[in-house]
């Protein structure tokens, strides 16, 4: 039996000789640079999908320089970044915190709201544009630094205006802090967006516009707070929520719809 089965082995060798099969692979056409290319964008990453290598890079690149900026403000800044968030969070008014600072604490504070608002301008660029392109993000980033010097500005001005100096410092004093924590807060997630599956994308979205939503709230309560621990007619206070605040969320909300 064994030897009918060495000899039926034997013949189909000789029949299909292995040096000629190995021969057949070798002529075997390589795929093309595409081909590699789609296999490669398969690991159904965000930033390997139809993206290039320069932009991948420069995705990186910030996040790098945002987190050591961040580091060297966590370091450098002596308890800034935990005083900022227990302002925001609390019930006392510990105004000297921040407004009452060195010339070193305002560079802090102009380097947080850098920080924040260049994230928030990630987001915005992120959700609007397909693809991603980072003269967006720039041009997102400068709206929102324009839009908020013009807040601070006018804020500065009816406080001049209505002999109310206190009560505006303490409200600029809130849209500081609160410019720093809502960007901060949110960044880790905006930097994940880059580098998730893109059926996580949607998720994180959510996640990201919920802690939005609650940092927007405890915003509107200090101010609302701001406002009438200081007297402001309700008039006045309805007027200053509607026109600088709520209306450039609307505007927001619109360009992201």
């Amino acid at each position: 039996m064994l030897e009918q089965v060495a000899d039926s082995v034997a013949r189909d060798s000789s029949v299909f000789p292995a040096s000629l099969l190995e021969e057949s692979v070798s002529r075997m056409p390589a795929p093309p640079m595409d081909t590699l290319t789609n296999y490669i964008g398969l690991v159904d990453a965000t930033p390997l999908e139809g993206w290039d290598f320069h932009l991948t890079t420069g995705i990186l690149t910030y996040m790098v320089v945002f987190l050591v900026l961040v580091a060297l403000l966590r370091l450098q800044g002596r308890g800034f970044l935990p005083a900022v968030y227990f302002y925001f969070f609390s019930r006392k008014r510990d105004v000297a915190l921040i407004s009452e600072g060195t010339r070193q604490n305002y560079s802090f504070v102009l380097l947080s709201i850098c920080l924040s608002f260049s994230s928030l301008a990630m987001l915005i660029a992120f959700m609007t544009s397909e693809p991603f392109v980072f003269s967006d993000a720039l041009f997102y980033f400068l709206i929102i630094f324009g839009y908020y010097i013009v807040l601070l500005g006018t804020v500065r001005l009816l406080g001049w205006t209505f002999n109310s100096r206190h009560c505006a410092s303490d409200i600029i004093l809130n849209l500081r802090v609160s410019g720093i924590v809502l960007g901060l807060s949110v960044s880790p997630l905006v930097l994940a967006l880059f580098f998730v599956k893109s059926s996580a994308v949607t998720t994180l979205f959510h996640v990201i516009f919920a802690l939005f939503v609650i940092l927007l709230i405890f915003r509107f309560i200090r101010l609302i707070k701001i406002l009438y621990g200081y007297k402001v007619s309700i008039l006045y206070m309805i007027l200053y929520l509607c026109g600088l605040e709520i209306v450039p969320m609307l505007v927001l909300y619109k360009l992201l719809a």
